[in-house]
Protein backbone atom coordinates (compact mmCIF):
# COMPACT_ATOMS: atom_id res chain seq x y z
CA UNK A 1 0.00 0.00 0.00
CA UNK A 2 1.44 3.55 -0.91
CA UNK A 3 0.70 6.39 1.33
CA UNK A 4 1.07 10.29 0.31
CA UNK A 5 2.98 11.90 2.58
CA UNK A 6 3.80 15.55 3.19
CA UNK A 7 6.17 17.89 5.01
CA UNK A 8 5.63 19.92 7.23
CA UNK A 9 7.21 22.76 9.73
CA UNK A 10 5.13 22.22 13.29
CA UNK A 11 7.05 25.06 14.67
CA UNK A 12 9.23 25.05 18.13
CA UNK A 13 10.01 21.53 19.25
CA UNK A 14 7.46 20.53 22.49
CA UNK A 15 9.75 18.52 23.85
CA UNK A 16 13.55 19.98 23.41
CA UNK A 17 14.78 23.88 23.39
CA UNK A 18 16.04 25.62 21.01
CA UNK A 19 14.90 22.69 18.20
CA UNK A 20 12.08 23.19 15.12
CA UNK A 21 9.44 20.22 15.07
CA UNK A 22 9.17 19.04 11.15
CA UNK A 23 7.68 15.90 10.35
CA UNK A 24 6.22 14.00 7.52
CA UNK A 25 2.60 13.42 7.18
CA UNK A 26 -0.71 11.94 5.86
CA UNK A 27 -4.52 12.52 6.28
CA UNK A 28 -7.11 9.29 6.70
CA UNK A 29 -10.60 9.62 7.81
CA UNK A 30 -10.68 5.57 7.86
CA UNK A 31 -7.45 3.22 7.85
CA UNK A 32 -7.26 -0.56 8.67
CA UNK A 33 -5.43 -1.30 12.20
CA UNK A 34 -3.01 -3.62 10.71
CA UNK A 35 -2.02 -0.54 8.01
CA UNK A 36 -1.54 1.77 10.97
CA UNK A 37 0.20 -0.95 13.49
CA UNK A 38 2.78 -1.10 10.30
CA UNK A 39 3.35 2.59 10.40
CA UNK A 40 4.11 2.58 14.15
CA UNK A 41 6.67 0.39 13.52
CA UNK A 42 8.10 2.38 11.30
CA UNK A 43 7.87 5.37 13.92
CA UNK A 44 4.61 6.98 13.05
CA UNK A 45 1.69 8.45 15.46
CA UNK A 46 -1.36 9.63 15.18
CA UNK A 47 -3.03 13.06 15.99
CA UNK A 48 -6.74 13.14 15.01
CA UNK A 49 -7.10 12.22 11.70
CA UNK A 50 -3.09 13.31 10.95
CA UNK A 51 -0.50 10.36 10.99
CA UNK A 52 3.01 11.77 11.50
CA UNK A 53 6.62 10.62 11.12
CA UNK A 54 9.31 12.91 13.06
CA UNK A 55 12.20 14.14 9.96
CA UNK A 56 13.92 17.09 12.63
CA UNK A 57 16.68 17.99 10.96
CA UNK A 58 19.82 16.58 12.98
CA UNK A 59 18.19 14.99 15.42
CA UNK A 60 16.41 11.68 16.56
CA UNK A 61 15.70 12.07 20.16
CA UNK A 62 12.23 11.33 19.66
CA UNK A 63 12.55 7.61 20.20
CA UNK A 64 9.48 5.05 19.83
CA UNK A 65 8.87 2.86 22.85
CA UNK A 66 6.70 -0.11 23.34
CA UNK A 67 6.07 -2.68 26.51
CA UNK A 68 6.02 -6.14 25.83
CA UNK A 69 3.09 -7.27 28.07
CA UNK A 70 3.52 -11.11 29.21
CA UNK A 71 6.80 -9.89 30.13
CA UNK A 72 6.41 -6.42 32.68
CA UNK A 73 7.13 -6.57 36.27
CA UNK A 74 5.98 -3.67 38.28
CA UNK A 75 8.90 -2.36 40.59
CA UNK A 76 8.24 -1.46 44.20
CA UNK A 77 6.86 1.96 43.56
CA UNK A 78 4.58 1.49 40.69
CA UNK A 79 3.36 -1.59 43.00
CA UNK A 80 2.85 1.39 45.60
CA UNK A 81 0.69 3.10 43.05
CA UNK A 82 -1.71 0.33 42.60
CA UNK A 83 -2.21 -0.50 46.06
CA UNK A 84 -2.88 3.57 46.02
CA UNK A 85 -5.63 3.70 43.20
CA UNK A 86 -7.51 0.12 44.18
CA UNK A 87 -10.42 2.42 45.29
CA UNK A 88 -10.94 3.41 41.66
CA UNK A 89 -13.14 2.27 38.74
CA UNK A 90 -12.97 2.39 35.07
CA UNK A 91 -14.69 1.85 32.55
CA UNK A 92 -14.34 1.55 28.71
CA UNK A 93 -15.89 2.69 25.64
CA UNK A 94 -15.27 4.07 22.46
CA UNK A 95 -14.27 7.37 21.61
CA UNK A 96 -16.89 10.58 21.83
CA UNK A 97 -17.94 13.80 22.75
CA UNK A 98 -18.28 13.60 26.58
CA UNK A 99 -18.67 17.02 27.96
CA UNK A 100 -17.54 15.23 31.60
CA UNK A 101 -14.17 14.07 29.44
CA UNK A 102 -13.94 17.38 28.41
CA UNK A 103 -14.26 19.07 31.50
CA UNK A 104 -11.35 16.83 32.44
CA UNK A 105 -9.07 17.26 29.55
CA UNK A 106 -9.67 21.61 29.92
CA UNK A 107 -8.90 21.15 33.38
CA UNK A 108 -5.34 19.09 32.27
CA UNK A 109 -4.44 21.43 29.35
CA UNK A 110 -5.22 24.17 31.97
CA UNK A 111 -2.94 23.54 34.23
CA UNK A 112 0.13 21.31 32.74
CA UNK A 113 0.31 23.38 30.08
CA UNK A 114 -1.68 26.99 30.55
CA UNK A 115 -3.50 26.33 27.51
CA UNK A 116 -7.75 27.05 27.12
CA UNK A 117 -8.54 24.46 24.40
CA UNK A 118 -12.02 25.21 22.73
CA UNK A 119 -14.43 21.78 21.99
CA UNK A 120 -13.45 21.52 18.48
CA UNK A 121 -9.06 21.78 19.45
CA UNK A 122 -10.73 18.75 21.61
CA UNK A 123 -12.78 17.12 19.08
CA UNK A 124 -10.22 17.17 16.35
CA UNK A 125 -7.37 16.12 18.66
CA UNK A 126 -9.17 13.36 20.67
CA UNK A 127 -12.63 12.57 19.53
CA UNK A 128 -12.48 12.19 15.32
CA UNK A 129 -10.14 8.71 14.89
CA UNK A 130 -9.51 6.63 11.65
CA UNK A 131 -8.76 4.07 13.98
CA UNK A 132 -10.84 1.86 16.88
CA UNK A 133 -10.26 4.27 19.50
CA UNK A 134 -11.81 3.81 23.01
CA UNK A 135 -11.69 5.63 25.90
CA UNK A 136 -10.80 4.48 29.60
CA UNK A 137 -12.54 6.14 31.87
CA UNK A 138 -11.00 6.58 35.52
CA UNK A 139 -13.70 7.34 38.65
CA UNK A 140 -12.85 7.67 42.47
CA UNK A 141 -15.45 6.32 45.28
CA UNK A 142 -17.87 8.79 44.75
CA UNK A 143 -18.49 8.60 41.11
CA UNK A 144 -15.91 11.66 39.98
CA UNK A 145 -14.54 10.82 36.88
CA UNK A 146 -10.82 11.91 37.66
CA UNK A 147 -8.87 10.71 34.49
CA UNK A 148 -9.44 9.42 30.90
CA UNK A 149 -7.06 7.84 28.78
CA UNK A 150 -7.16 7.47 24.82
CA UNK A 151 -6.19 3.85 22.99
CA UNK A 152 -6.08 2.74 19.69
CA UNK A 153 -7.06 -1.15 19.38
CA UNK A 154 -4.78 -2.45 16.92
CA UNK A 155 -4.40 -6.28 15.63
CA UNK A 156 -1.39 -7.17 17.77
CA UNK A 157 -1.00 -4.26 20.14
CA UNK A 158 -2.26 -0.77 21.73
CA UNK A 159 -1.30 2.08 21.22
CA UNK A 160 -1.39 4.69 24.37
CA UNK A 161 -2.69 7.88 22.57
CA UNK A 162 -3.36 10.23 25.18
CA UNK A 163 -3.96 10.62 28.89
CA UNK A 164 -5.63 13.36 31.00
CA UNK A 165 -6.63 13.79 34.86
CA UNK A 166 -7.55 16.22 37.21
CA UNK A 167 -5.45 17.93 38.34
CA UNK A 168 -6.73 17.74 41.65
CA UNK A 169 -5.75 14.40 42.11
CA UNK A 170 -1.72 15.02 41.02
CA UNK A 171 -0.76 12.80 44.13
CA UNK A 172 -2.16 9.54 43.19
CA UNK A 173 0.49 9.17 40.41
CA UNK A 174 -2.34 8.93 37.77
CA UNK A 175 -0.09 8.54 34.59
CA UNK A 176 2.22 6.01 36.15
CA UNK A 177 -1.24 4.28 37.31
CA UNK A 178 -3.03 4.39 34.15
CA UNK A 179 -0.37 2.17 31.71
CA UNK A 180 -0.53 -0.17 34.37
CA UNK A 181 -4.08 -0.78 33.91
CA UNK A 182 -3.34 -0.17 30.07
CA UNK A 183 -1.25 -3.48 30.55
CA UNK A 184 -3.27 -5.34 31.79
CA UNK A 185 -5.49 -4.32 29.24
CA UNK A 186 -3.31 -5.73 26.47
CA UNK A 187 -3.10 -8.90 28.64
CA UNK A 188 -6.83 -9.39 28.93
CA UNK A 189 -7.06 -8.83 25.28
CA UNK A 190 -4.12 -11.34 24.21
CA UNK A 191 -2.45 -7.89 22.52
CA UNK A 192 1.62 -8.33 22.82
CA UNK A 193 2.29 -4.88 23.29
CA UNK A 194 1.57 -1.37 24.64
CA UNK A 195 2.80 1.14 22.96
CA UNK A 196 3.42 4.25 24.76
CA UNK A 197 4.58 6.90 21.62
CA UNK A 198 7.90 8.77 21.43
CA UNK A 199 10.47 8.32 25.09
CA UNK A 200 12.76 11.54 24.75
CA UNK A 201 16.30 11.24 27.04
CA UNK A 202 16.07 14.79 28.46
CA UNK A 203 12.68 15.17 28.45
CA UNK A 204 11.86 14.86 32.04
CA UNK A 205 8.00 14.88 31.66
CA UNK A 206 8.64 11.62 29.58
CA UNK A 207 10.97 10.24 32.07
CA UNK A 208 7.79 8.00 33.20
CA UNK A 209 7.46 6.04 30.23
CA UNK A 210 11.39 4.71 30.44
CA UNK A 211 10.28 3.26 33.94
CA UNK A 212 8.63 0.35 32.41
CA UNK A 213 10.75 -2.84 32.41
CA UNK A 214 11.33 -4.77 30.53
CA UNK A 215 11.01 -2.26 27.44
CA UNK A 216 11.88 -1.95 23.75
CA UNK A 217 13.10 0.95 21.91
CA UNK A 218 12.61 1.86 18.03
CA UNK A 219 16.08 2.86 16.33
CA UNK A 220 16.69 2.52 12.49
CA UNK A 221 13.36 1.48 12.10
CA UNK A 222 14.08 -2.04 14.22
CA UNK A 223 12.79 -2.46 17.69
CA UNK A 224 15.72 -3.31 19.66
CA UNK A 225 16.49 -6.10 22.28
CA UNK A 226 14.74 -5.91 25.58
CA UNK A 227 15.67 -3.36 28.04
CA UNK A 228 15.78 -4.88 31.72
CA UNK A 229 15.36 -3.02 35.04
CA UNK A 230 18.45 -1.57 36.61
CA UNK A 231 20.38 -3.27 38.68
CA UNK A 232 20.03 -3.11 42.33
Amino acid sequence: MEIPLFEASNGPCPYLKDKVWLSYLTHADHIDDQVYEALINQGFRRSGNVFYQNQCQGCTACVPLRVPCDAFSPSKSQRKILRKNQDLRFEIETSRYDADVFRVYQAFTKVRYQMDVTVDEFQQFLVRSAIDTQMMKYYDPSGKMIAVGWLDVLATSISSVYFAFDPEESKRSLGTFSVMKEIELCQSLQKPYLHLGFWVENCSSMLYKSKFYPHQLLKGGTWGELIPPPKG
